[in-house]
């Protein structure tokens, strides 16, 4: 029932609007005045059905198409070549030119047979997106390939179809007319009323006149389209605003059409005066009414004096307008039988004045019409009256024959694109008829009412008797008679005196019986109200005689009546136009369609290229002016430097010169040159201090180099056994000075100066500057452990090869003791580095040869304890009398401190040694013969037993500590008593123990673990933990499995990071597929990737990557709600710790996809910019100019989508170059306000995909969200951003550090860890840079602790400074914040281990002091954290002196042991090293005397030299809180810091069960 009922509403409905549409219809006829004017377009001539016969409806398809898939593919795939049929049949002989008509049809027959075409169809409209076919040309085709390529072929465009048809084979595809199917004078008005309304005259029934006697028409200066085909003589477009403003777009075609075009259009006019004369109507009532009748004069004409003549029989008698009759224009018409007209007409036009003179101007008797193309207002404007003559000349010229011939102005010099003057326009029309599906010759005889032909002469009996041959070859081409083209069935059977054959004659009869019929508005329709019966009389006796006479200065009435038809009553003689006495056609062109684009394209392309150059100059310019700045202050230094040197050194100096030290061709430093008496010469940098000093004194002859070209101002000073000394002078006068005061110093110590003089490339090339020394000195430390250590080390396998002079050279080097302190990585100065110099230097000669330094590294690496202890011991023992006194006792353990910068004065180190003598039964005022110092040292011997000297550079050659081989026992108990002389000699040569003792303290420091990295643990009975090594079993090492345990365990520590950026670079790879898909294959019907290939899709798909990037670049910068989030459960699942790196991530993937965006559209807006204008219809919002070439330029320039995206590649460089790290650690101003043009850039990517040319906007889609929450973000940080705060303390530390203490903001909370942006008035407000707070929560104050490294943080340094603020007044900060970071996190886990390296410290300041605070007043329930172990790694314990503030104050408060701190200085080496040893033992006594206190530090903490092992740390960490399975890690420091910390935290949680989760930020 339910289906029923829907079934009834549904018919109901239907019926309801059926009888309704009825009903208007029977009243508007009843009235009598609805649409009782004719409409241009062609609606509403048919009441019932109102399109029909409308322009813009697609032909009737009154002939079951034959398409070869039946939906849209060409009919007649088999068929032969149409260039090959038109050379074959419908070419005329070149001996055979003279073939007038048999019926005397003249020329204006011909030429008015064209006008009725144009009247009734314009389907030269082709589809969009152009479907280009190829017309195969036969070999050596005279006209298009005359070279017998084989390869060459026409062009043939597909008509536009009705976009609704061609989906299926139920409606297949349906070619469009955009003419009307009426004769309604579209010829002569258009088809539109917009085209009307611009040809009528203004405030005038007329249509506009050009000149004031109304000749000829207005020109077009309101742009009326036009067809916009090239002149294919000049080959170019010719202005259409120049044109004369006619009804039809075709009207310009040749100068027969235009004559006609003119006439009519003065016909029009001379209507509308003789109506004027009769009626007084207005403007508009008048220029209808004059229509109408040029429209009934049209029609008289077409049906009932030009179609009998071609058909050769009248139309039946016409009795009433029916409305069931369809009158759309037929595709077989279009296609077949309206183009017969063809064959008529002629290849000249003959031109005649009323005396029946020839009038053609030139050489030649008549105008070529194939050189007339497109060109004809310029042939009609030569002289006044042309368009008479031509007229005239047309009406006594005989048209060619009615055969199958077709003249070469049409067969093969027909018009065509700019790439294709010339075209074949018989080839044309048979791929039309193709094009359109139309079945073979046969089937359309039968569709037509005609019987099927069964062999070929059937087809024209009167050709088989004439020209079988001809038959012959239509039968050779097709092989059968079922599959020939309608069109060349149709002209076969063509007869001269009988005009169009059977075919053809059926096919215009009943075409225009249903024109007239179907017509409502026909003129002999007595039911319109239109004419009455005498009007209608008058109408039918209205010739084209009249027509011509009416509207010509021309007396017309001696030529015949009937002027389609020469008669002998024309006063002047018939004439026929030769092809051969015409001029010859110019030939066929192409066209390169990029021409005049070459230089713009390369131009655009090579700028695009340089902008980031560019900018990377300006950034250079900037720089450079910044460096110029600086060089000045640092010659105003200089001057200043030489002036203190010459005040304080005074007359100790011969001379002294300011110059530049050339080290290497990358490298030089400015210094000033000293030559002293002693003749030794001195090298001082720009803060004073000696960097070279040069004895010269026992150089009997020292060579010298200088330069004879260029300025003269290098000299070259060659030293034995070191690196040379090259120096730029400012002048030769200055060289010529420095090298006499050389010469009369040398000369006055029994030494001379030899100088020898060269050009200065080949003295640099010749130089051996200290890198060559240096890389020298490598082989020489490597051939000294390999020596010293057995190692399988050839120095022939360097990368660079060991000749036989440089091996001896490596031998027979020295070392200077500047070299030896680089090689120990201490200074020269040091006592430590005199005294190992001078005991190392057995000949006393100030240098250490290969044998003296081999052997003290075998003593070193090899000897027993004993023999390392006697070289310490002659080190200090300066008097060599096998004892060292008090004094030199002091000196050995100050040498020590001295390197540590450790903080005790000289009492303290007499207090520390008095103690440690007493410790071992010694006086200290006694001298200590070597025995006793080896009593002293003898519980150390675990430290000194591995002990050697460690070399910079060299640790890869020094084997590991211990030796499987020595083997002792170490019992446990009470306090031994001193030993004596015998048993310190036995202990020190013993082995250290197998055994370590660590006491089982909770507290302990993580860095004990250190010690005992493979040891496992047992418990004896005193309670002590003993732990024994155990041997390590190597795994066997595969390079596969090796990679795959470093890709698991970076997968396992990386996991979040990794999702994430799968995700995001999925999303980037869906969305740039799906748009690559959607444009290769779901728009293939646009057209787009046939103009463009794959550079559209690739494009675009870039497109949708460069929205999602540059959108999420906003969520990466929600500083506010990413520091929310953290404090979130979604902290657990986002690694909020990296968006920095998440947000440079997404800033790169944006700069590929802007990369492969714009390089695309270089090959893009190079096929675009060689394609015809036609071709480009498929964008639609854009309007060109059929006449006008659209080139590169229009599409970078000449519209806002190529204009914005210039700048937009402009912006995005200018932002990406200066927001490199080197841009913004010089000039980070300008990385600031380049970094404002994103809001720019924004705005422009909106404007750019405004325009809608490819698709509708789509960025915003992406854009609006992120842009929403990143406006809220930024509205939260502007509220706050401009309070200011005042500073409450400022100071400049050490270590160019600076402490700034400012008030806190109310409502201002935090978390320690966090960091704020802050901007000092003086040096900008606007200028924010990031800095963590190192105060706590609950502190009153904030205070950050900021160091020097770059141009904002030198100058707030210079700006506190304590001389300049001493009296002045704090200046104002501008804080934004706070901001979350990772550190923040630390109070999440049971324990947390914080590892800071340098500056890296700051955020832990903060944590501490919140941790010992919250502990201090029983509050860390509130918080999961239980241990705190703080890990300093630093290179000296003084770099920064204010954390050691921080950290006393955090061990006095802390006295429950929750805070664990090891501080790692860095500047010493690792625990075998001797040096390392000995500062053990100085802190294992010191701690002693000062109740624990390190004598480096001054704190509680541990304190170790070297950098720490972590893993093993991490291990030990583990074994201490052995339920605890989540360890939060946190890092801080340089990449390099970061990388180990998590290496140790991968193989700590690899070979632990808990779990190491590293969180870090670089700086």
């Amino acid at each position: 029932m339910k289906i029923c009922g829907s079934f009834s509403i549904q018919e109901t409905m239907k019926n309801l609007w059926t009888w309704g549409a009825l009903l208007i219809v029977v009243l508007c006829l009843h009235k009598g005045t609805a649409f009782t004017q004719q409409r241009f377009d062609g609606y509403y001539n048919n009441l019932i059905t109102p399109s029909l016969g409308s322009a813009g409806k697609p032909l009737k398809q009154n002939i079951t198409t034959a398409y070869f898939d039946y939906t849209y593919k060409l009919s007649g795939r088999n068929r032969p070549s149409p260039r090959l049929i038109s050379e074959t049949l419908f070419k005329k002989d070149a001996n055979n030119t003279y073939t007038p008509n048999e019926r005397n049809l003249t020329a204006l027959f011909a030429f008015f047979g064209q006008l009725v075409f144009l009247e009734l169809l314009d389907t030269d409209d082709i589809t969009c997106p152009v479907e280009l076919l190829s017309i195969p040309v036969p070999k050596c085709d005279p006209e298009f390939d005359p070279q017998c390529a084989g390869n060459k072929a026409l062009p043939y465009e597909r008509v536009a179809y009705d976009k609704q048809t061609g989906q299926s084979p139920n409606v297949p595809r349906k070619q469009v007319n955009k003419a009307t199917s009426y004769i309604d004078g579209s010829f002569v008005y258009g088809n539109n009323l917009v085209r009307a309304l611009n040809l009528q005259a203004d405030r005038s029934p007329k249509l506009a006149a050009g000149d004031a006697w109304s000749k000829y028409p207005q020109k077009n200066a309101e742009g009326l389209p036009f067809v916009a085909v090239p002149d294919p003589v000049e080959h170019r477009f010719h202005d259409q605003l120049e044109y004369w403003k006619l009804g039809d777009k075709h009207a310009q075609e040749n100068p027969g059409i235009l004559s006609l075009g003119v006439l009519f259009f003065r016909y029009h006019n001379k209507v509308v005066d003789r109506l004027d004369s009769r009626h007084h109507h207005d403007f508009d009532e008048t220029f209808a009414r004059a229509r109408e009748w040029v429209i009934a004069t049209l029609q008289n004409v077409i049906v009932y004096e030009w179609l009998p003549l071609l058909l050769g029989e009248s139309l039946p008698e016409y009795t009433g307008y029916k409305s069931d009759i369809y009158p759309d224009v037929t595709a077989v018409f279009d296609a077949s039988a309206i183009r017969y007209i063809m064959t008529l007409i002629p290849a000249g036009l003959h031109q005649r004045n009323i005396k029946c003179a020839n009038a053609s101007s030139g050489a030649f008797p008549a105008l070529r019409l194939c050189n007339m193309y497109w060109k004809s207002q310029e042939v009609l404007m030569e002289r006044e009256d042309e368009v008479e003559e031509t007229l005239m000349g047309m009406v006594s010229q005989i048209a060619e024959a009615e055969d199958t011939k077709v003249v070469e102005d049409l067969q093969s010099k027909f018009y065509g694109p700019l790439h294709f003057s010339r075209h074949d326009y018989v080839a044309q029309t048979i791929m039309r008829g193709r094009d359109y599906g139309l079945p073979d010759f046969n089937s359309v005889r039968q569709y037509m009412g005609l019987p099927r032909v069964k062999s070929f002469p059937e087809i024209n009996p009167w050709l088989n008797a004439s020209n079988p041959e001809a038959l012959r070859k239509l039968e050779s081409l097709y092989g059968g008679l079922d599959d020939i083209d309608v069109f060349v069935g149709g002209m076969m059977e063509t007869t001269p005196t009988g005009g169009p054959g059977p075919l053809f004659r059926a096919i215009l009869r009943d075409q225009f019986i249903r024109i007239r019929d179907g017509d409502r508005f026909w003129f002999e329709n007595r039911e319109n109200g239109m004419f009455n019966e005498a009007e209608i009389a008058q109408i039918k006796r209205i010739r084209m005689h009249d027509v011509i006479h009416n509207s010509t200065r021309f007396d017309f009435i001696g030529i015949q009546d009937n002027v389609f038809q020469y008669s002998n009553d024309h006063k002047c003689p018939s004439i026929y136009v030769h092809e051969r006495v015409l001029e010859p056609c110019t030939p066929h062109r192409g066209y390169d369609y990029f021409a005049g684009s070459e230089a713009s394209y390369i131009i655009v392309w090579v700028s695009f290229g340089l902008i980031p150059f560019l900018c990377l100059l300006f950034v250079y310019i900037l720089s450079k002016c910044k460096q110029w700045r600086h060089m000045r202050s640092v010659s105003d230094l200089q001057r200043e430097i030489k002036e203190t040197i010459g005040e304080r050194q005074g007359g100790s100096c011969v001379c002294q010169h300011r110059g530049t030290e050339w080290q290497s061709a990358k490298e030089t430093r400015l210094v000033v040159i000293r030559l002293k008496p002693d003749c030794s010469l001195e090298l001082i940098n720009l803060k004073g201090r000696p960097i070279r000093t040069i004895n010269m004194l026992n150089i009997k002859h020292v060579q010298c180099f200088v330069s004879s070209n260029k300025r003269r101002n290098v000299v070259m000073v060659r030293v034995p056994k070191e690196y040379d000394l090259v120096l730029q002078l400012t002048n030769e006068s200055q060289r010529r000075v420095l090298l006499t005061s050389l010469e009369q110093t040398l000369v006055e110590n029994a030494g001379s100066l030899v100088c020898h003089e060269m050009k200065e490339k080949h003295l640099y090339q010749k130089a051996f500057t200290q890198q060559k020394r240096n890389q020298l000195l490598e082989r020489f430390f490597k051939t000294v452990f390999s020596e010293a250590f057995q190692m399988d080390y050839d120095p022939t396998l360097d990368q660079e090869a060991v000749e036989i002079r440089q091996a001896r050279d490596i031998l027979e080097i020295e070392l200077t003791k500047e070299e030896f302190a680089s090689a120990m990585a201490m200074k020269p100065e040091t006592e430590f580095v005199e005294n190992m110099f001078a005991l190392m230097d057995t000949d006393h000669n100030g240098y250490i040869s290969f044998r003296e330094f081999l052997n003290a590294v075998v003593m070193l690496s090899k000897g027993s304890g004993q023999d390392k202890l006697q070289i310490l011991f002659r080190m200090f023992d300066h008097d060599g009398n096998g004892t060292l006194d008090r004094d030199e006792l002091i000196k050995l353990f100050s040498s020590l401190l001295e390197m540590a910068d450790s903080s005790l004065d000289k009492s303290d180190v007499e207090h520390l040694v008095e103690s440690i003598c007493n410790q071992h039964g010694i006086s200290s005022s006694d001298a200590i013969n070597f025995d006793g110092f080896c009593a002293i040292l003898s519980p150390h011997m675990d430290k000194l037993w591995n002990a050697g000297l460690e070399w910079k550079g060299c640790k890869s050659f020094i084997p590991p500590p211990g030796d499987d081989k020595r083997k002792s026992e170490h019992e446990t108990g009470a306090a031994t008593p001193s030993p004596t002389s015998a048993e310190a000699r036995k202990r020190v040569n013993q082995a250290p123990e197998t055994s370590i003792i660590i006491k089982s303290d909770s507290n302990a420091s993580l860095g004990s673990g250190a010690a005992a990295e493979s040891a496992s643990t047992s418990t004896d009975n005193s309670g002590v933990q003993k732990r024994h090594r155990f041997v390590a079993i190597r795994e066997t090492y595969t390079p596969l499995k090796a990679r795959m345990r470093r890709l698991k365990h970076f997968v396992e520590n990386n996991r979040q990071h990794i999702f994430y950026l799968v995700l995001f670079y999925g999303i980037c790879a869906g969305l740039f597929a799906e748009r690559f898909y959607f444009y290769t294959v779901e728009r293939e019907h646009s057209g787009l990737r046939a103009l463009m290939s794959y550079g559209i899709s690739t494009t675009r798909g870039a497109a949708a990557g460069m929205s999602f990037c540059f959108s999420l670049l906003l969520v990466t910068m929600l500083r506010n709600t990413i520091t929310f989030l953290r404090g979130t459960f979604l902290n657990l699942y986002a690694p909020f710790d990296s968006i920095v790196s998440f947000h440079k991530v997404v800033a790169w993937t944006a700069l590929f996809f802007t990369a492969l965006h714009v390089v695309g559209y270089g090959f893009n807006f190079y096929h675009l910019a060689t394609q015809p204008t036609k071709y480009l219809c498929i964008f639609d919002t854009i309007v060109f100019r059929a006449d006008i070439q659209p080139t590169f330029n229009f599409w970078f320039f000449g519209n806002p989508t190529g204009f914005t995206g210039l700048l937009l590649v402009v912006v995005i460089c200018i932002v990406y170059v200066f927001a490199t790290q080197t841009v913004r650690r010089l000039i980070f101003n300008a990385f600031w306000l380049s970094h404002k043009l994103i809001v720019v850039m924004y705005v422009l990517t909106i404007l750019h995909g405004a325009s809608m040319i490819v698709q509708k906007p789509t960025f915003y889609v992406y854009f609006v969200g992120p842009a929403i929450l990143f406006t809220i973000d930024k509205m939260v940080s502007l509220s706050r951003k401009r309070m200011e705060i005042s500073i409450v303390r400022a100071e400049n530390l050490a270590s160019d550090v600076t402490i700034i203490e400012f008030k806190r903001p109310p409502r201002f909370d935090f978390k320690s860890g966090q960091w704020v942006r802050i901007a000092c008035l003086p040096l900008g407000s606007n200028e924010y840079h990031p800095f963590t707070l190192t105060s706590a929560p609950h502190e009153d104050t904030l205070s950050v602790h900021i160091r020097a490294v770059g141009p904002w943080t030198i100058a707030l340094r210079n700006t506190f400074d304590q001389e300049y603020s001493k009296d002045a007044i704090y200046p104002k900060l501008f804080l934004d914040g706070p901001y979350g970071a990772g550190q923040q996190d630390w109070y999440t886990y049971d324990v947390s281990v914080l590892v800071g390296a340098g500056i890296g410290v700051t955020p832990y300041a903060s944590i501490l002091k919140d941790f010992v605070h919250m502990t201090s007043i029983k509050s860390t329930y509130k918080i999961r954290c239980q241990k705190l172990y703080f890990i300093w790694v630093t290179g000296s314990q003084r770099h920064f002196e204010w954390l050691l503030d921080i950290l006393k104050e955090v061990e006095a408060i802390d006295t429950k042991g929750m805070v664990s701190i090891d501080i790692f200085i860095t500047q010493f080496f690792q625990n075998f090293d001797l040096r390392t040893a000995m500062l053990y033992i100085c802190e294992e006594h010191f701690q002693k005397l000062s109740g624990g206190k390190s004598v480096f530090t001054s704190l509680k903490a541990n304190t170790h030299f070297g950098r720490p092992h972590l893993s093993s740390m991490f291990k030990t960490l583990h074994r201490t809180h052995p339920t605890v399975r989540k360890v939060g890690v946190f890092s801080c420091g340089p990449p390099g810091v970061t990388k180990s910390v998590e290496r140790a935290c991968v193989e700590s949680s690899r070979s632990t069960k808990a779990l190491f989760e590293h969180h870090f930020e670089n700086f």
